[in-house]
């Protein structure tokens, strides 16, 4: 099947050892799909690229590797949404459908430093509703299907070789989008990545969230009004030696449920996102984390007396791994002198909050209040590929602006101009998403509702 050539493998920055190769017999892949658009990884990038290219006309492919949608939102049960103050269009559509489903709580937070709104959700609501958003849409879904390689023709791609329970098939398309967290198209097409601190390559650490139930409510929030984040309590037991987490405080958040909490509390680091067994050690590490940290809750904060662990994330949260190179890279210098671009395709406020890639501490550093920061159109067009977007945290950023860009809210927003663009591309006939007249894109997404 003369597609062209398939895209090398990412050697990664501690790549596996290798104990000898075998030589796979070549063989014909059935071509199961065609789109015109298909959009690899259904988290919340994933999701509003999907949406927003066949809200355009464009027939769509979402491909999951999970059986929901939401990535983080689901599968890492993230239960908490950062303020969004400029974040609008289809996010604002997913947190509506939640409240109207009883599965959001707006916390408040926020809403006194000028940052707007942020909350709690229902991770069971959350798929659901992600569900019926992605269907009602006319987008087609594929579960459980992960791209393992490319077909690239010159300097574009024909589509992707995906494997499942069915094996290797091939899914064509005119237009891809990279919504897979790490960038695995980009890298699998060998569209260069970075990844890491400049100065040791270092990435933000993994956590595993996790879900208590049987807390007393008011109990517990009158303990955290009196030790923000238990971070007294915390800092006690870890001189106690009854905590080995690195990581200064507890985040806990109060899901909609009663009597349901979700901590982002866990802290695995010095692994690499991108390695099987860095995530393997990260999703062990994790869970004993996860133990350790219940059990102080019970221990020493009133409130949790009687609280279990009712759900650990079937996936570990990764915070940073790949950042592919684009047309443009987003500096740390646009997100807090909040640089208008215009081509800008999503805006935000959340600001520069690095996690220590190597123990306890949080550097963050803040917008001006009331401002916002901009997502250029340049900085998701892949580099050396004139049909490949990207639609997630791995867009062309440095490891400090990363830290403020890879908010759901606003991922979900890069999203959905990824996907407005891809479909607009095939409406014109254009080869490249460098043709595209950004002043279409930027009203197109007005007219979907987005702040731009």
């Amino acid at each position: 099947m003369a597609l062209g050539d398939q895209g090398g493998q990412d050697e990664g920055m501690n790549p596996t050892p290798i104990l000898g190769f075998y030589e796979e017999p070549a063989r014909s892949l059935p071509v199961v799909a065609e789109a015109d658009v298909l959009v690899v990884g259904g988290g919340p990038g994933g999701i509003g690229a999907a949406v927003s290219a066949a809200r355009n006309g464009a027939k769509t492919i979402l491909v999951e590797r999970f059986g929901s949608f939401g990535g983080t939102w689901t599968a890492g049960i993230l239960s908490a949404i950062m303020p969004y103050p400029y974040v609008r269009g289809i996010f604002s559509e997913v947190i509506a459908v939640w409240a109207k489903a009883g599965g959001w709580v707006d916390n408040g937070w926020g809403k006194n430093d000028g940052h707007g709104g942020a909350g709690n959700y229902d991770s069971e609501t959350a798929k659901v509703t992600l569900d019926q958003l992605v269907v009602k849409a006319g987008v087609t879904p594929y579960f459980f299907a992960q791209v393992t390689a490319v077909i690239r023709d010159g300097d574009r791609l024909r589509g992707v070789i995906i494997e499942s329970k069915e094996g290797r098939q091939v899914i064509l398309a005119k237009m891809i989008i990279d919504s897979s967290g790490d960038g695995d198209v980009s890298v699998l097409a060998g569209v260069p990545a970075d990844q890491g601190r400049d100065s040791d390559g270092g990435v933000q650490p993994m956590t595993m969230i996790f879900k208590m139930t049987g807390v007393d409510d008011e109990r517990a929030a009158a303990s955290r009004r009196a030790d923000p984040d238990f971070a007294r309590a915390w800092q006690a037991a870890k001189a106690r030696g009854e905590v080995t987490v690195p990581r200064e405080d507890v985040l806990a958040g109060r899901n909609p449920k009663p009597g349901e909490w979700n901590f982002n509390t866990t802290r695995i680091i010095n692994k690499d996102g991108t390695k099987l067994r860095d995530v393997t050690d990260a999703m062990i590490e994790g869970r004993r984390q996860v133990a350790e940290v219940a059990a102080f809750l019970r221990k020493n904060v009133p409130g949790f007396e009687h609280a279990v662990v009712s759900e650990t994330a079937p996936h570990i949260g990764v915070r940073e791994t790949r950042r592919i190179r684009c047309d443009y890279t987003v500096t740390a210098k646009d997100i807090i002198e909040v640089v208008p671009f215009g081509d800008c395709i999503a805006r935000g406020n959340w600001f520069i909050d690095i996690h220590s890639p190597t123990g306890e501490g949080t550097e963050r550093i803040h917008p001006p209040e009331g401002k916002w920061y901009e997502i250029p159109y340049r900085s998701i067009r892949a580099q050396g590929v004139e049909n490949l977007l990207i639609a997630s945290r791995c867009i062309d950023s440095t490891h400090e602006a990363h830290a403020a860009i890879r908010i759901t809210p606003q991922v979900m927003a890069i999203g959905e101009g990824a996907g407005a663009a891809a479909a607009l591309c095939v409406k014109q006939g254009l080869t490249s998403t460098r043709q595209l007249d950004v002043n279409l894109l930027r009203e197109t997404l007005r007219k979907q509702g987005a702040f731009v």
